[in-house]
């Protein structure tokens, strides 16, 4: 039976493992190895090994530092063009190619903005009955950590009430967030109003947060119409929902938060004598928007509106 020839450089290609050309895609994609071993449940140690080892194979450097991030050489660029179809059409002809893990998307909120956020999103990407998984972080945030997230790659999306101005990064106004004061619907202290003698003197949980907006409506307030420090402050806004629903104290929430577990933990609603503020929400990210995560921020955007 006669035998086909065999390409010279097919043979060649036994001396380079072609996972480790997966590596460098992955790699070249996320530009962080503690990421791309987040993604495979690996060491970073090995990832760098192999990284390492790709380099020698190449003769060329392949990836420079700078600051957290990885930027590619000349000659990775070229080498992620022509390797990238080839290994996209082997995972489509692979019997374990539907087996892949789901691509992920790393998101980043202040910890009070995500029950604004994130159960409708998640829900979202359900709905999509796309390979998409969320990773969720919360985070205390200002303009420069965004900023920072996003350019060195850390992050996705970063929902906060920043409004963040940058040459490539793309920021949205998503919605507004209103705050209302709440308490136990058995509470005996208090009716369906409050007054401000009420209010100086309230028992009253409080958000600990950094957020340099939060804190100066908020010193407003304890300036003009409290007589006493916050009985509690906590980041977690299920303490607050909590304690209000089984003691005397006040809270005050975004809008949207009490809409949606003010049956759940037995809440009523206070009118107060002045006005409580308003924020807005949000989202940033990078320009070079992947299409997934641009068509979920873009049918999410259109929830907000609607």
């Amino acid at each position: 039976m006669p035998t086909m020839p065999v390409s010279e450089k097919m043979i060649s290609l036994n001396r380079i493992d072609l996972n480790l050309l997966t590596l460098f895609c992955l790699i070249y994609s996320v530009g962080s190895i503690s990421k791309v071993a987040d993604m495979l449940d690996i060491s970073a140690s090995a990832v760098s090994q192999s990284l390492r080892k790709l380099r020698e194979q190449m003769g060329d450097n392949l990836f420079v530092r700078s600051g957290n991030t990885l930027l590619p050489t000349v000659y990775a660029d070229e080498l992620y063009d022509n390797i990238l179809p080839i290994i996209d059409k082997l995972a489509t002809l692979l019997p374990l190619s539907s087996r892949i893990k789901k691509r992920r998307l790393t998101l980043y909120t202040e910890s009070f903005v995500s029950p604004l956020v994130v159960p409708e999103l998640t829900q979202k990407i359900v709905g999509m009955n796309s390979d998409v998984s969320l990773l969720h972080r919360t985070a205390e945030l200002n303009e420069a950590k965004i900023t920072e997230l996003l350019n060195m790659r850390q992050a996705d999306v970063v929902f906060s009430t920043f409004s963040v101005e940058s040459s490539n990064i793309s920021c949205q106004k998503m919605s507004d967030m209103s705050l209302v004061l709440i308490a136990a619907k058995d509470n005996p202290l208090y009716g369906d109003t409050v007054t401000e003698e009420m209010f100086r003197d309230a028992n009253l949980v409080g958000y600990n947060t950094k957020n340099e907006k939060i804190i100066y409506h908020r010193s407003i307030v304890d300036k003009k119409f409290r007589s006493s420090e916050r009985c509690l402050l906590t980041t977690s806004f299920a303490s607050i929902l909590l304690i209000v629903s089984t003691t005397d104290c006040l809270g005050i929430i975004p809008e949207k938060v009490f809409a949606t577990y003010s049956g759940m933990y037995q809440l009523k609603r206070l009118d107060t004598p002045f006005t409580l503020p308003q924020f807005s929400i949000y989202s940033s990210c990078r320009k070079e928007t992947n299409k997934i995560l641009f068509s979920l921020l873009a049918d999410f955007y259109s929830s907000q509106s609607a």
